[in-house]
């Protein structure tokens, strides 16, 4: 978010010749090219004065060619260069020519022309391109946010549209994410479609309080799953049968009920057997790479199961899985038929 500020405040004539964006957010790369661009090419002059290259869809000879052609009506122009294969580990290669004449055009760049290195994918830091590139270029990294930078980026997205989130409100809707941690796997674009979804519920009501985030968000998603699991750990297979009725007239897929489950449990006969050996859930989320607060429910509710109940879940999952695979029935009435075998026993 910084590096965003700094690019607006930067005047445009100070806009350097090339930069290199690299990072796992790709949405604040997004922003910052947007701005990027507003920034260098007028408006209604995209068409002559913004140039896109991506991948390996493009011979190195045009890519050349375009840094030095001039700009159109317009003092700049811009080259986007979306993840180059010849900086990746597994790309193209660039021939010694290819490679003299880009480090020499990183040395002189055309004072016409800002280019931009656009990376999703980590560049090859041993490539001596990539090395070149760096020594001229301005570098921005976007790497994944740390707990407070997140929910300051939730609180940034709110306040923007006029309306605020009360402080136990913006905490239970950054902790609903799977965000933290090496297995996360969600960005700040799933995190962004969340708050969208939340603003467009609350309409003209300006303040955003805990009970609407626990109706519209993630959050409410995981608390009826673990409601769910609840009344399968007490074996009540109706109440069991009616959570996973109301998730689905909720618009919930099935599969996606299914595979959250499954994920649980298997964390849970994990959690339970590192618990035995005196792992608290602090060490646990450090050694799993779970989200603290999601791992402080799930060490709770692993305690609620015997390992043998876990194990026959998840062996029950394995072969609903077959059943659905096989074509032998179709996924809700494997479920159910699941759910009251289990509560059952």
């Amino acid at each position: 978010m910084l590096e965003l500020k700094r690019l607006k405040d930067t005047p445009a004539d100070q806009i350097p010749a090339v930069f290199l964006i690299t990072g796992e957010e790709e949405l604040l790369m997004i922003r910052y090219l947007a701005t990027l661009t507003e920034k260098v090419v007028p408006q209604g002059l995209h068409d002559l004065n913004l140039m896109n290259f991506e991948g390996k869809d493009f011979t190195m000879e045009g890519l050349l060619e375009s840094f030095e052609t001039l700009p159109v009506m317009s003092e700049k122009k811009l080259v986007v260069v979306k993840n180059p294969s010849f900086l990746e580990t597994k790309g193209v290669s660039l021939t010694d020519k290819e490679e003299r004449q880009m480090t020499h055009y990183l040395k002189q760049p055309s004072p016409g022309t800002c280019v931009v290195f656009y990376c999703t994918k980590k560049p090859d830091g041993r490539k001596k391109i990539l090395k070149a590139i760096k020594k001229m270029a301005r570098m921005e990294d976007f790497p994944r946010l740390k707990e407070p930078e997140l929910r300051h980026f939730i609180n940034d997205e709110i306040q923007q549209t006029g309306k605020k989130i009360e402080g136990p409100a913006l905490k239970k809707f950054a902790e609903s994410f799977d965000y933290f941690g090496g297995n996360a796997t969600q960005t700040l674009l799933d995190v962004y479609h969340e708050i969208q979804k939340l603003l467009a519920y609350m309409g003209d009501e300006n303040r955003i309080g805990l009970k609407q985030v626990e109706e519209t968000t993630i959050a409410a998603f995981q608390n009826d799953i673990f409601m769910l699991i609840e009344s399968f750990a007490k074996k009540r297979g109706a109440e069991t049968q009616m959570r996973l009725h109301e998730l689905l007239s909720n618009g919930e897929p099935l599969m996606k009920i299914i595979g959250y489950l499954r994920n649980q449990f298997k964390l849970m006969l994990r959690v339970k057997e590192l618990s035995q050996q005196g792992y608290t859930a602090s060490k646990l989320a450090t050694k799993l790479k779970q989200h603290p607060y999601a791992m402080k429910k799930t060490l709770a509710y692993s305690q609620r199961f015997h390992e043998d109940d876990l194990l026959r879940l998840l062996n029950g999952f394995l072969t609903l899985d077959r059943q659905m695979k096989q074509g032998r029935m179709d996924a809700q009435t494997a479920m159910e038929l699941l759910i009251a075998d289990l509560c059952r026993s």
